[in-house]
Order: structure tokens, then C-alpha cells, then sequence
């Protein structure tokens, strides 16, 4: 082409000048036509036309100085339909005068402009026209040129177009090169198909011309211009599409046909390409799915280099969104009917009409196996294609089945098993690692789990595993996480061993690192013990996974998966508990593949194990089938803890373990067993003893295991004694002096347990608790001779205080051997002392301001601490002596001082009093062991613990483990000096 021989700087100015020409010329047709001297108006307007015979301009500068033209051309047409209805000048003279033009280009502008103003008057011949002006066209051959005067007459006759659709009993209605189908002069709705296709037709062989215009050089360029140009030919399909009238079977018989014909003998690929996604986006769905086959049939029949891949695709994705919408459609109309009253024969035809389509698709539409018989032709056909558009095809494939048939499982599950053999065939070929396709293999193994209400769907899907194990190991991953977020997210129970095999062993890539080789499906189900005959049998598939695409995740990624694992756990819920307990077992397993993990998988196992129990308590009688299922139970509960302890004990996991075992010992206990109870607690203080070191866990794994037992109430007194005594051990071995005199103070309530809660078995049987008045006062005095020993005077006084509240408690319980004496003396000591701490800060730099004002760390262990601790401390001391004076008060007011504040405590420990024996008798040999392992002996009640040197800020919490410790008989509050010291 002639224009390739420009420069940007030629064309601007050729295109500049041109335009100055269309503007001048513009303004003297206008001051013609306004003088009514049409005819020098006419050539003013034969001068403008005259620019469009330029080849020096590219496409996209031809296409501006066209548009400019067509702008000004409106001045004349106006100008002729006015003069023709006002019979100044008839349309048919000034047709024929057009022609006498000089140059074709403005003679055929001329025409087509007249002849189209000519065709909307009533009594034009407008078959005859339309054919004379087709026939004219064919004189400008010159691929730019004609394309934009073919444009030109498309626009300026698409009004006009007739649409009549009158009976014919010609016998070619039939032949689309045949008669029409009346022979009335204004033409019908076929003339004005065969006159948009006739102009389609010549229009695209110009456009096809075009690319052997030019040097070899510039095919590139050539190759882009032509894209520019597209829109042109594309045209043609917009006005077929909106004729009024035509209907499928006008399109089946006639549009389509030469459509498709002039695509696939066109043989360009540019065009092939472009005509074939045009025709689909622009014609209706209903008349695609009515001609699937020719459709299909037409793309493997285009040239080898079109990329048959995206017209297939738009076609399916075409179809998919109109039988989503279809679904919503009739969703609404059967809300609308559910609320409406209407006549039986109203009803009737809905219910007749919903019938006959399912989504918008007609029954009678094999749309599935049309596309999938195509769809497999095409692929065996080209055995050149790339897996990546194989893997395309196949996920547009599958979102349209999902749309449009949502129960056919067998639709999806053919189409993973094709794409399996596919994988298979291709494991070698760079292909199938290319990021394009995983990710549509990602898409496509994703698109099930969010189109079916529940993933439990995913297992009538045989294949579906299958596929999954070839991935790389982020796509299974990912198709596993979004299995288990869909699962969690609409709370699907799992309610057979069968779904929660086929389940994890769609997930089996989150319980191993691909460090320890991913695990597969049929391999996890194989683990679990369970047949899963969900997943396909294709040999040698599992060795051939397709590599990792990505690194290794980080721990915190993988502790996100167990995470998931472990909440997918808690919905396995299965009716028969025998089955649910090998439901338990079968995920023990798999888990295990985990690793280290395992500190987040087991414990849900353990707490659906314990439900289990709960479960079997409720429904069976205590028999021996009871203790038999429940044995096996704990012996499972044992098995995953300890595992669970020998796996993480080198990742500081062991307080999950600890906290497993006392968990499962309370409920051993609740059930009455009391021999696995008490294997529980030693295997936790084992856990405590060998894997638990660091000063604060070593108190915060104490303070548990005394919380568990202390609500235990099946032991036997020599089980129990034994467990108590442990506690006591390990509270004197702790590091830390403030640590052993919190726990000693805390292990005192395992010698004085009190009720738990109001439907406690104690608060009835009140002689199952274990008291004795005599430990618990050594345990205190054992307590404050460590406070004693703390160097630091701070700490001894806040420890001091602490001991005081639970002397107060121990009071208030009328425990035996806790007599007024020790309180009165413990508060005139922790008055002089802190007397002392004052005096000494007042003697110091800064004086007395500094008692108010001292920052220092606390030293409870568990809740770290900053701030005026000493002033936090006194506040506390004396809320303690406050509440000391209110029950003298109290007791003051009333007749019987003994009663005389019954009314402010609330009993928790049964009606009537009840007299505790003073100690749990045991022989000498006992009481010297007890005595050794607590620290107190013969001399201590005696020695004066009360001459500590000083005292410390704190925030000590209450002391007891129950909040309400009243009880019916109520000791003497007036013994008690609160003043004492002051």
C-alpha cells in the first residue's frame, strides 16, 4: 500500500490538509443548499468524496477523515428528503443524476447517499435499489477504499432495511440465492438478510486483500492495521442480529450457513478468529444452542494457527452465564407464583412452560454431550495442541455443566477423567508445568467445591482424587484448604468414616509437609483403614506428579493448615458410637503423618474423644459393655497424648500434653475410674518432671495439675494421698521462693476441698470430700516460713498478705486447727512491718514519698506487674481488715453472735454443720513421710513464724478456689484483733 511509504510527520500533514479541504468544501455545500442550488451543492459535495481517494493514509487516518465526511454528509441528506417531500426534486431523477459523477469514489458516495434517503419514501422500489447499489460497490476493489464505501452503505441503509415477512409460494423461499419470497417492490426481511450478507461476504474478502497489500517488510504492521479494521466487517453481524424479525429458523437457514461458510473458505486466520468470537457475542443464546453442531463443527475446520481454544471457550462461557441467569430468573418466577393466587389454567401453562427448559436450556438439547463430542474431536484432531488449552477447554467445559446441570456428577467426573488421561499422556512435556495451565487446573479442581451446595459432593466425583494427586503441591494445597474453609464454613456434619475418608484424603497434602512427600488421596484413604472406591484405579498415576511449582511453606503456613484440620475435626459426627470411635482412630492415623504437628491435630481428637464418652454416658447403662467401650475409649485418649508428648517435647508443646492428660483425668474421675484417673495425673506430673524446666511453666503447670485435682472426688485416700503428696514435693523443689510459697499456699485446698458447684455429688454426700484441718495448717506455716526466707522485704510482706486471705478463708470454712489467734498475729506482723518499710523510706533519700512510689516488678509469677506495687499491697491488706471488721459488726448486731452474720454469706457446703474430723488418721510411718515431703514436723506449729524483718508491694489474688465459702455454722469474728500492731 502506498501508504506505508509515509512517514508519522508525512501523514499528519496529508491527513491535515484533507481535513482543511472536507471543512471548506463542507461550508460551501451548506451555503448551496441553504440558496437552494442543489446542484452546485452537489459538486462541492463530489469535491469533499474526492479526498477519500487517497492511499497515502493508514487505516486509523483514513477512518478520522471518513468520520469527518460522514458528519458533513448529513447536511445533504436532510437537504434531499426535504426537496423530495416538498417535490422540488424527486429522489429517482437525482438517483439517476448521481451516476454521471467523474470519479467513482464521490459518484458511488453520491449514490448510496441519495439511494438511502430514497429508500425510507413510501413509494420507492427498495428491492431494486438495495441490488443496484450492491452491484455498483463492486467497482472500487481497492481493500481500504472499498471496505469504508461498504461501511458507508451499511450505515446509511440499516434504517431503512425492509423487514416484511409476507406469504410466499415461491419454491426457492428456501434457496438463499434464490427470488425472494414476495414480489413486492419494497422487498421483505430476506432481501434484507441476503443484501447485509451479500455486503458481509464482499466486505471481508476486501478486508482478507488487505494483508497482501504492501513489502514483506511491513507484514506486521499490516497485520495490526488490519485488526484496526475489524469493526468494519463486524458490523455487518450487528445489524443481522437486530433485524426485526428474524428468527431461528431464518438463522438456521440462512444466516448461519453463509456465515460459517465464508469463515472457514476465507482461510485467514486474523479473520477466522475475529468472525467466529464476533458471530458468538453478537447473535442470541437461543439460537446458539439450537446450532451447536454447525458451530463446533465450523472451528475444526479453520486454519491450523487460529486459536480454536477461545472461541470454544467464549461460546461456553457465553452459554454458562445465560443458564446462570435463566436460574435466577426462575428462582424469582417460582417465588412470585408461591405468593400469587392465580387460576388453574395460568398455573397450569407456567408449570408447562418451566418444564420444558432446566435453566433456560431446552430438554431436548444434549447441551453437554454436544460440546463434549466436539470438544474431543477437535482435541484428537490437533495433536499438536498444548495441554494448555486442553486444560482450558476442559474448565470452561465444566463451569457450563455446573451451570446448567448441577446434579449430573457423571458430566464433571467424565471430563476429570479425560483430563487425567491427558496429564497422564503429557507428564514429560514442558506444558504441563507452564503457569497458564496449573492454573487452570487450579480453576478448574475449584470450581466444583464453590458450585455445589456441599463439598461431601465432591466424593461422587471418582476421578476428582484422581487429578488432584498429579497437581503440584500448592494447587493441592489450595484445592485442599478451600474444601476444608467450604466445609467449616457451612458447618457440614461429616456423619459417615466413608465422606471423612474421601475428605482427608482429598486434604492428605495439609497433613504432610511436601517434605515427607505430599501424600495422596488413595493413599490417605488406604492409611485411614477405610476402602474409598471414589477415587479412580488409573495405574502408575501417583509417580507421576506434577512438580512443585513453588518453595517449601514456613511453619506458621503449615500451623494454618492444621489449624483447619483440627476445626474439621469437631464435625465428625458420626450416630453409631462404635463407628464414631473408629472414626477417631482411622484420623489418629493419618495424623501421624504430620509430624511435629501434631500438637495442633490431637487435641481436638482428645476433646471428640471425651465427647464420645459423654455421648456413651448418656446413652448406655453403667454394664459392662459401658466399661469395656469406655476402657477402649482412654486407652485411645492415653495413646494420642503420650504420642502427642513424645512428638512436641522437644518443641516446648509439652503444656498441650500436661493439660491433655488432666483433662482426661477429671473425666476419668467423673465416670468413676478411678484407677485411669490416676494413671492420667502421673503421667502428667511425669510430663512435669521430665519435660517442663523453666521457672514460670514449672509454677503455671503446678497451678494446673492442683485445679484438677482438687476437683476430683473418686480417689481413694491412698490415691489421692500419694497425688497431694507429689504437689507438695514439687511446690518446695520450685526455683523461686515467692513461686514455693504460692504453690504451698495453694496445695493447702487439696487437704479442705469444698463443693464445686451446686450439682457436685459432695454437695450431698459431703464425706466423700477430703479434710483435714491438721495439713492444712502446715502447709500455711510451710508457706510462711518461705515468705520468711525471702530477702527482699517487699516480696516477704506481699506474700505475707496472701498467706493472711487464705488464713481468712480457711477461718471462714471453720476449718480445724485455723484458730483466731493466727490471724490476729499475722496482722500485727504485717502491720509492724509495714511500719518498718515506712520508716525506712522516710530515713532514705527522697522521704516518706517514696512508699507511695516505688516501681518494682511483682513478683507473681503468672500476672508480671509495674507500678506502685507497695500502695497496691496496703490496699489490699487492709480490704482484708475491712472485711474482718464488717463480720464483727455484723455479729455485733445480732442476739446469737455465732449467727449474727448468717445473712450475708451464702452456704455451699450443705445444710446443718457438719463436724470434720481433725485429721485423716494414718499410722506414724505416714505422718513422718507426710511430714518429711511438706516441710513442717514436730516444733513448727510452735515456732514463731511472725518475726519477719519487713514487707513488699504486691497484687495477690484471693486465695481461695471457690468463691463462695460459707458454710452453716459460722466461727467468732471477735476474736480476731484487726488493730493489732498499729
Amino acid at each position: 500500500m502506498a501508504s506505508f511509504g509515509f512517514t508519522y510527520e508525512d501523514q499528519s500533514k496529508i491527513l491535515e490538509d484533507a481535513l482543511q479541504v472536507v471543512k471548506v468544501q463542507t461550508y460551501q455545500m451548506r451555503r448551496c443548499l441553504e440558496s437552494n442550488k442543489l446542484m452546485d451543492g452537489l459538486k462541492h459535495c463530489s469535491t469533499m468524496l474526492a479526498e477519500l481517494r487517497t492511499s497515502a493514509l493508514t487505516p486509523k487516518n483514513y477512518y478520522e477523515l471518513y468520520m469527518s465526511i460522514f458528519d458533513s454528509m448529513r447536511h445533504m441528506t436532510d437537504f434531499l428528503k426535504d426537496a423530495h417531500l416538498t417535490e422540488r426534486h424527486h429522489l429517482a431523477d437525482l438517483y439517476e443524476l448521481v451516476q454521471y459523477a467523474g470519479n467513482i469514489i464521490p459518484r458511488l458516495y453520491l449514490m448510496i447517499t441519495v439511494g438511502s434517503v430514497y429508500m425510507a419514501m413510501a413509494d420507492a422500489p427498495v428491492r431494486e435499489i438495495m441490488r443496484d447499489m450492491l452491484e455498483m460497490s463492486r467497482g472500487v476493489q481497492h481493500p481500504t477504499r472499498g471496505l469504508f464505501l461498504r461501511y458507508y452503505l451499511g450505515q446509511m441503509t440499516k434504517d431503512y432495511l425492509p423487514t416484511a415477512t409476507g406469504a410466499s409460494s415461491n419454491p426457492n423461499l428456501h434457496d438463499v440465492d434464490g427470488p425472494s419470497a414476495t414480489d413486492d417492490p419494497r422487498g421483505t426481511l430476506r432481501d434484507a438478510v441476503q443484501f447485509t450478507l451479500t455486503n458481509f461476504i464482499e466486505m471481508n474478502k476486501l478486508w482478507v486483500r488487505l494483508q497482501h497489500q504492501g513489502h514483506s517488510r511491513d507484514r506486521e504492521k499490516r497485520e495490526m492495521e488490519r485488526r484496526e479494521l475489524r469493526t468494519l466487517v463486524g458490523s455487518n453481524f450487528i445489524r443481522l442480529s437486530r433485524l426485526e424479525g428474524v428468527d431461528l429458523a431464518l438463522y438456521q437457514e440462512l444466516i448461519l450457513p453463509k456465515v460459517l461458510e465464508q469463515v472457514v473458505n476465507c482461510r485467514d486466520m486474523i479473520a477466522q478468529e475475529y468472525l467466529m468470537e464476533a458471530a458468538i457475542q453478537v447473535f442470541e443464546d437461543d439460537f446458539h444452542l439450537r446450532t451447536l453442531t454447525p458451530l463446533l463443527t465450523a472451528c475444526a475446520q479453520l486454519n491450523p494457527k487460529v486459536s480454536v481454544k477461545n472461541i470454544v471457550i467464549a461460546l461456553l462461557d457465553r452459554i454458562a452465564a445465560y443458564a446462570a441467569r435463566a436460574a435466577d430468573d426462575e428462582a424469582a418466577h417460582q417465588r412470585d407464583l408461591a405468593d400469587r393466587v392465580e387460576a388453574s389454567l395460568e398455573l397450569e401453562d407456567s408449570s408447562a412452560t418451566a418444564s420444558t427448559t432446566v435453566r433456560g436450556i431446552p430438554q431436548d438439547v444434549q447441551l453437554f454431550e454436544v460440546f463434549w463430542r466436539e470438544i474431543v474431536a477437535l482435541i484428537n484432531a490437533r495433536p499438536d495442541i498444548a495441554m494448555e488449552d486442553v486444560t482450558a477447554l476442559c474448565l470452561s467445559l465444566v463451569k457450563l455443566t455446573l451451570n446448567c446441570y448441577p446434579e449430573e456428577y457423571g458430566d464433571v467426573d467424565q471430563v476429570l477423567d479425560f483430563l487425567a488421561e491427558k496429564a497422564e499422556q503429557a507428564k514429560l512435556s514442558p506444558g504441563l508445568h507452564a503457569p497458564s495451565t496449573i492454573n487452570n487446573l487450579l480453576a478448574l479442581m475449584q470450581e466444583p467445591v464453590r458450585a455445589y451446595p456441599s463439598a461431601l459432593a465432591l466424593l461422587e466425583l471418582r476421578h476428582y482424587g484422581e487429578l488432584l494427586e498429579l497437581l503440584t503441591f500448592s494447587t493441592r494445597r489450595a484445592v485442599a484448604r478451600l474444601i476444608v474453609e467450604k466445609i467449616l464454613q457451612e458447618e457440614t456434619w461429616i456423619r459417615s468414616r466413608r465422606d471423612a475418608a474421601g475428605i482427608l484424603g482429598y486434604c492428605q497434602v495439609l497433613i504432610k509437609s511436601p517434605k515427607s512427600g505430599g501424600g495422596s488421596g488413595r493413599s490417605a484413604a488406604g492409611a485411614a483403614g477405610v476402602a474409598s472406591p471414589r477415587f479412580g484405579d488409573r495405574r502408575s498415576t501417583s509417580n507421576h506428579r506434577i512438580p512443585p511449582s513453588s518453595g517449601l511453606l514456613d511453619d506458621e503456613d503449615y500451623a494454618e493448615d492444621q489449624g483447619l484440620l483440627a476445626r474439621l475435626v469437631h464435625l465428625f459426627a458420626v450416630e453409631d458410637p462404635d463407628e464414631q470411635f473408629q472414626l477417631l482412630v482411622d484420623t489418629q492415623k493419618l495424623f501421624l503423618a504430620g509430624g511435629d504437628f501434631v500438637r495442633y491435630t490431637f487435641p481436638p481428637l482428645v476433646v471428640r474423644a471425651l465427647q464420645l464418652l459423654r455421648i456413651l454416658a448418656a446413652g448406655e447403662a453403667r454394664g459392662e459393655a459401658w466399661e469395656r467401650t469406655s476402657s477402649q475409649v482412654f486407652k485411645f485418649i492415653h495413646q494420642l497424648v503420650v504420642t502427642l508428648n513424645e512428638r512436641v517435647e522437644q518443641t516446648g508443646g509439652c503444656e498441650t500434653a500436661l493439660r491433655l492428660f488432666l483433662l482426661a483425668g477429671q473425666s476419668a474421675d467423673e465416670y468413676g475410674f478411678e484407677e485411669v484417673a490416676y494413671e492420667f495425673f502421673v503421667q502428667a506430673f511425669t510430663v512435669y518432671e521430665e519435660n517442663i524446666s523453666e521457672s514460670r511453666a514449672q509454677f503455671q503447670a503446678l497451678s494446673l495439675i492442683v485445679g484438677a485435682l482438687y476437683a476430683t472426688r473418686m480417689f481413694s485416700e491412698d490415691n489421692y494421698d500419694t497425688l497431694v503428696r507429689k504437689c507438695i514435693l514439687h511446690s518446695n523443689k520450685l526455683l523461686k521462693r515467692p513461686d514455693q510459697c504460692r504453690a504451698l499456699a495453694m496445695s493447702s485446698h487439696l487437704f479442705w476441698r469444698v463443693p464445686m458447684t451446686a450439682d457436685d455429688p459432695a454437695h450431698v454426700r459431703e464425706e466423700a470430700l477430703f479434710r483435714n484441718g491438721q495439713r492444712v495448717l502446715e502447709t500455711l506455716q510451710r508457706a510462711m516460713k518461705v515468705a520468711d526466707a525471702c530477702l527482699d522485704s517487699v516480696t516477704n510482706v506481699e506474700l505475707l498478705v496472701e498467706i493472711l486471705d487464705q488464713y481468712v478463708y480457711y477461718y471462714e470454712c471453720q476449718t480445724d486447727h485455723i484458730q483466731a489467734n493466727f490471724l490476729t498475729g499475722l496482722i500485727h506482723i504485717i502491720h509492724t512491718n509495714i511500719n518498718n518499710v515506712e520508716a525506712f523510706a522516710s530515713a532514705g533519700p527522697g522521704g516518706a514519698s517514696q512508699t507511695t512510689s516505688t516501681h518494682a516488678a511483682s513478683s507473681s509469677t503468672i500476672f508480671p506487674r509495674q507500678g506502685p506495687l507497695t500502695e497496691h499491697i496496703v490496699q489490699y491488706f487492709h480490704r482484708i481488715l475491712n472485711h474482718l471488721d464488717t463480720r464483727k459488726r455484723s455479729a455485733g448486731r445480732r442476739a446469737d453472735p455465732r449467727r449474727g452474720f448468717a445473712g450475708d454469706l451464702d452456704s455451699v457446703a450443705g445444710q446443718g454443720t457438719t463436724a470434720m474430723a481433725d485429721g485423716i488418721s494414718r499410722d506414724e510411718d505416714d505422718r513422718s513421710d507426710a511430714d518429711e515431703m511438706s516441710g513442717t514436723g514436730p516444733g513448727f506449729e510452735e515456732a514463731n513464724p511472725f518475726a519477719s524483718p519487713g514487707f513488699r508491694s504486691g497484687s495477690p489474688s484471693r486465695g481461695g478456689l471457690d468463691g463462695t465459702n460459707d458454710l452453716s455454722g459460722f466461727p467468732d469474728y471477735s476474736e480476731i484483733d484487726t488493730s493489732a500492731g498499729m
